[in-house]
Formats: structure tokens, sequence, C-alpha cells
């Protein structure tokens, strides 16, 4: 170091980031500047073991005027950078935008409700409940949060998200010559489970149609819905594609439509309920006269009062069946439940504790009865008269053509003949509608039984209908007993071990409510 010069070596420090990537040059403050230049610090970095190819010249430059614009402050400045490592990716699971958009508005909805920005009491009354197919979560802002659930639907089939495969990085290298090792990405495994299925672009598809979890580091559909508390305004109306259990209440104007089974273990108010397969109502229901089930199998409730039911199979009530109006295809089971007021039709006959009541409660059971197929049967019937009217007239219109001819011209014949073709047409169409009337009443010998038990008591002001009659008990009738429309086509009752003609103990009537299917017997050994 000649006269005059700084003893940079003293005034030079040199600092590094963490992995050592970059080199920071610090220099304290000079009284002189003399033997300062890129020269200098280029040498003072090499002597530190920072590699040549990863100096900056020009940063040394720019140092090297800031110092000596300015020799008694302190400098600083990065004037060395290795190469960074770049690690690989891991792999990702980004949803599509129509799920994405569905799983912000559930969790909007969601946070709105616990801010308290949203308020049932707020809202005008819910609108009459959609119809089954409507969409189960609209984004249209205009939709009610009655109709919004709060959860996201997916349906077999859907594109649930996108895969991104993992990668391996490159190494990196830091300013002293040593590798920076890469992370390799990665592969994420257990984020999805076997209720989605990714195909070798990255496309994840719902194998199965339910409820979906997004989740960070967690995607799966469920195939079975669980609510824990009520469907209300918290949960929303429900439609689902499987089975659906809520452990309370569904409320006044929602309703929980299914394609499998329905379970609610809390009461069920003036709501609606629907399922492709079975429901099962642990307390029951209380329709409030507004209350409706449409279930396609069976039904089992603890009670029913004031509910509208179509039910595909049988139903089993444990209480009381209060002012309902009930349409069963099969067997009402309610060996040890009353049945007061209302209405009951059951295809398959009933067993039934008690019916009406010691006041005197209106009530009427239907037993043996198939509306839908005994319309038909009717409709043929009639389409059969008109048939045998057509023929008849026609028949007499040739008869009274051939009478006026001595000997029939060609044209004449050909006319004849003409009427003859609209004859044999109306007969073929008359076997044609005897054949399907049979199997109609095949059907209803199949899916019908007229028999009614009951185990307690028939109480005054009770009508049974049964097919082809009506009966009326004026008075009560206490005890076992059974009701039923034997090979005669009458209707019998035994009671205290002794079978009798029903009209010993009601007033029986003559009443085509119910078709009588014995009385086309005829037809249905000529169809066989």
């Amino acid at each position: 170091m000649s006269q005059g010069e700084c003893d940079l070596d003293r005034m030079l420090r040199l600092q590094t980031d963490l992995l050592k990537v970059e080199g920071t040059l610090h220099i304290e403050p000079l009284e002189s500047v003399k033997g300062l230049n890129t020269d200098a610090l280029q040498a003072f970095l090499v002597g530190n073991e920072v590699l040549a190819q990863y100096i900056d010249a020009e940063d040394l430059g720019k140092l090297c005027e800031d110092v000596i614009k300015a020799p008694l402050e302190p400098h600083e400045m990065v004037v060395a950078r290795g190469d960074a490592a770049i690690n690989g990716d891991s792999v990702t699971y980004t949803l599509t935008p129509k799920i994405a958009e569905q799983v912000e508005i559930v969790k909007s909805r969601k946070n709105a409700l616990k801010d308290g920005n949203i308020h049932p009491d707020d809202l005008p009354d819910p609108e009459p409940d959609p119809e089954p197919n409507a969409s189960e979560m609209s984004t249209d802002e205009s939709v009610s949060y009655y109709d919004q659930m709060a959860f996201v639907v997916v349906h077999k089939g859907d594109k649930i998200a996108m895969k991104s495969e993992k990668s391996d990085g490159f190494d990196g290298c830091d300013i002293f010559g040593k590798v920076i090792p890469a992370h390799e990405g990665k592969a994420n495994e257990g984020v999805l489970d076997d209720s989605i299925l990714v195909a070798n672009d990255g496309t994840c598809t719902a194998l199965v149609s339910g409820v979906l979890t997004a989740e960070p580091g967690h995607i799966s559909v469920c195939d079975e819905l669980e609510i824990k508390d009520d469907v209300d305004f918290q949960t929303g109306r429900i439609v689902f594609p499987g089975n659906v259990t809520i452990g309370g209440a569904v409320r006044d104007q929602f309703s929980v439509r299914a394609t499998g089974d329905v379970m609610i273990r809390g009461l069920v108010e003036a709501a609606t309920l629907q399922s492709d397969t079975n429901i099962s109502l642990a307390r029951g229901m209380a329709g409030k006269e507004a209350g409706t089930i449409r279930v396609d199998q069976n039904l089992e409730a603890g009670y029913l009062e004031a509910v509208i039911a179509h039910v595909g199979g049988d139903v089993s009530v444990k209480g009381e069946i209060t002012n309902s109006n009930l349409t069963i295809k099969g067997e009402l089971h309610a060996e040890h439940a009353a049945v007061r007021g209302g209405h009951i039709q059951a295809s398959m006959g009933a067993k039934i504790g008690a019916i009406g009541s010691v006041q005197g409660v209106e009530t009427e059971i239907e037993i043996g009865s198939l509306p839908e197929v005994e319309a038909k049967i009717r409709a043929a019937d009639g389409f059969f008269e008109r048939l045998e009217s057509g023929i008849e007239s026609q028949k007499s219109k040739m008869d009274t053509y051939l009478s006026a001819i001595a000997k029939p011209t060609a044209s004449q014949i050909e006319e004849q003949m003409g009427m003859q073709f609209e004859i044999d047409e109306m007969v073929l169409r008359q076997n044609q509608l005897t054949k399907a009337k049979a199997g109609l009443l095949q059907i209803m010998a199949k899916n019908t039984h007229a028999k009614l038990d009951i185990h307690k008591a028939i109480y005054s002001k009770v009508v049974i209908f049964l097919p082809g009659f009506r009966a009326e008990f004026p008075t009560e009738l206490m005890g076992e007993s059974t009701i039923e429309v034997g090979q005669t086509g009458h209707p019998s009752i035994t009671f205290r071990g002794k079978t009798v003609a029903l009209s010993e103990h009601a007033r029986v009537m003559s009443d085509d409510r119910i078709l009588r299917v014995v009385q086309d017997a005829e037809a249905l050994s000529q169809a066989a």
C-alpha cells in the first residue's frame, strides 16, 4: 500500500444472505479514496473466495462512484449473485371455475349468517316450495337464501378440479461455488379419495353424486348427507342425490328431496318431503294441512297429523294418524295407532288399532282400491260401449242398404265391403280393449287386497269403502274385527269369532267409488 492510500482490507466487509446466493459489500467511511477502484474491490471479493463469474463488475463500478462522491459516509451494494435453486412444484388441485364459484357462494352465505348481516326475521316469507327438478344450487343473486343450500352438491361425471403434476426442480449454486440443492415437489397423496377419478390429463371427475368437501388438503364427494341440526334458514331447502340423515327438525315451508333414503330424527312441521326410496320419521310430522310427503317405497313415522302423503309402498305408524289424507299403494300398518279424521286409501289393506273416536269424528277408509288403474278400466269400458253402439249402428245401416238392392252392382258391392270393413275394425278394437282390460284387471288382482283388520274399535261416523260398497257405522263396534270382500264379491265381518255379512253391523250400500274386480272375472278368463 503506497503512501496516502486507504487500507481497503480494513474498511471492506462482505455479508451474504442465508443461502449465500447474494453477496453485499459494505464500505466504512474513508478519509482517502486513493487506491479505490473496481479492480481493488474485485480482488477483495476473490480473496474472500467469491467466484469471479458471480461478481458484477458494473455494480462494483457504481459502488466506487458512490464512495468517491461521498467518502465520509458508509456505503453498501449487492455486488455478487449466485444461482438460486429452483424448487420443484408440488402436486396441486385447482377447483374448476364452476365449482369454485359454488364453494364461494356457500362460504359467503355462511359468513353473512355468522356475522349477522342476514337474519331470517329480516327477509320476507319464502316462496312456495320449488318443483323437484329445480336447481339445487343456483349462482343467481336473485335466489333466496331459503333456496340456497349450505353446501355444494355435485353429480356423477361432474368435473371437480384440475391436477398439476409435481416436478423435481433445479439445483442452484452460491457465490462461493457450493451447490444449493433444490427441493423436490411433493406428491400430496391423500388429497383425493376414491370418490374422484383423475384422468391422464389431470381432470378430476366425481365418481358418485353427493355433497362436495373442498378443503385445503382434502377434496371428496360423499353420497350421503348428514345434517346434525334442523333443516331451516341455516341449511336452506335440501335437494340431494343420495341418502339424507337429519338429526333435528324440518321447519315450516322447508323441504327435503332425495333420491335415496331420508331419515329425520326430529319433528317435521309443515314441510315437503320426497324420496325415490324410503322415508323414516322418528318423531313424526305435524303438517298443519300443508305438509306433504311423496315417497316411492315405504314410510315409517311416529305419528302423522294433518299430513298429505302419497306412498308407493307400505306405511307404518306407531302413534296416531289424525286428520290426514294418505294414499298408500301398499299396506297400512298401524296396529297400535288410532286413525281419527281425514281420509286413508290403502290398496293392499290395513291393520289399525282404532278408527274414529268416541266424539264421533268423521273418518273415511278406502280398502282395496287402485285409482289410476281403475280409471283406465272405466275408460276402457266407456270406449267399449261406444264401439258396441257404433257396430250396431253400422250393421243396421248395412242391412237397410242391402234390403234396398235387388241385384248389387260392382260399386254397390264395393260400398258394402267398406261398411263391413268398418264393422270388422270396431270388433278388432273391442277385442284389443278386452285384452287390455284383462291385463289391468290382473294388475288390480295382484296389487289390491280388500281386507281391514281392526284391533280395538270402530267408532260412529266411520265410513269404510270397499270394492263396490260403502259401509257406515252408526254406532261404535268395540273389539277385534276383520272386514273383507271375499270371492263372492260381498263384504263380510269377523267379529268375536263369528263371520257374518257386514250389513249386520253397519249400513252397507252399493257404491262405485272402488271398482268391483269380481264383476269382470269373465273378461279376465277370456283374455287368459
